[in-house]
């Protein structure tokens, strides 16, 4: 793969692709500026980064990284944006989140990835059917916007399942159902931690003055960190549910194996003294009892039934069935 992904400039209705890293255009105004998306498992991506970008050190060993937590850091008029965004490749696990790194300033904005983050992949498809960000602050929006309501959508599809597991605790019997709702905390625990980081660098990206980033834009970004806040409540919710779910379902299971357990106990208390007299009566020292009469195997059956039913008698009388 290519380390340029995917490029443009953007000048209003003017929207040219680039097709490689040699190719820059002079921002003729500041309603433009140019979108770099790089490959940072790419050596040519880094030694761009490092010899042509004029970005400092700090900002480009975040861009280089492949694994780093959600943060935001004001560089002079720009900004580094580091987002989780959810794991939609395939063979992939979607908590296991993807990085995404930004730079934007006046004129410029560069992403870096490692892996395929489909947020992006919807804004170059935007940029080639013509549309798409017409601003660096209308691109951060958008980048916010689409990696948020994925992380939505995955948390409404968690609580519809964690419904559904509710439901069968109570109606079905499933051996399996205890490790999905085990693997369903996990994925909770495991997205919250990072969109815990990540709502704090929405809130401070809000709080930040930056020249190109309008009191309207910032509502944007409000909104987007409030929207972090009640992700994390949701997944609070769902750990708890879970938990609550999985008890009850240990509580099943208890009840269950205490029944099958009460059973064999009252089926052993009845047949122990049973197996006591068949022993008993069986023991062959001086000759077996009986074995000259005829009559002796059904009085002794209809002893056993008479001790039978003299023990169910007791069980019935101490509730014990």
């Amino acid at each position: 793969m290519a380390a340029l992904i995917t490029g443009y400039y953007i000048e209003k209705d003017y929207i040219k692709k680039f097709e490689n890293l040699s190719e820059e255009i002079s921002n003729k105004n500041e309603d433009s500026f140019s979108w770099y998306h790089l490959n940072v498992l790419e050596t040519e991506a880094k030694d761009w980064l490092k010899e042509k970008s004029g970005l400092s050190e700090i900002v480009i060993k975040e861009l280089i990284s492949e694994e780093t937590r959600p943060r935001v850091l004001k560089d002079e008029d720009g900004i580094l944006l580091n987002l989780r965004g959810l794991n939609l490749n395939p063979d992939s696990d979607e908590e296991d989140m993807v990085s995404l790194h930004m730079w934007i300033e006046p004129g410029r904005i560069i992403t870096t990835r490692s892996e395929r983050v489909f947020t992006i992949d919807d804004i170059d498809q935007s940029y080639q059917r013509g549309n798409g960000p017409r601003s660096t602050a209308d691109f951060l929006i958008r980048v916010l916007d689409g990696v948020i309501d994925r992380i939505s959508d995955y948390i409404y599809d968690i609580e519809e399942q964690i419904d559904e597991m509710e439901e069968e605790v109570l109606t079905a019997e499933r051996a399996k159902l205890r490790s999905m709702i085990s693997e369903k905390r996990r994925e909770a625990v495991i997205i919250r931690r990072y969109i815990v980081p990540q709502r704090e660098s929405m809130a401070r990206l809000y709080k930040e003055k930056i020249g190109w980033l309008d009191e309207d834009d910032k509502e944007y970004v409000y909104e987007f960190s409030n929207r972090s806040i009640r992700q994390i409540e949701e997944l609070d919710t769902i750990r708890d549910r879970a938990a609550l779910v999985q008890e009850e379902l240990n509580n099943k299971i208890n009840d269950q194996m205490n029944r099958t357990m009460y059973i064999l106990s009252i089926v052993g208390s009845i047949f122990l003294p049973l197996g006591f007299l068949t022993g008993l009566f069986g023991i062959n020292i001086g000759g077996m009892p009986g074995t000259e009469s005829g009559a002796a195997f059904g009085i002794f059956s209809v002893l056993m039934l008479v001790i039978i039913g003299i023990e169910y008698w007791l069980f019935k009388r101490n509730d014990w069935i």
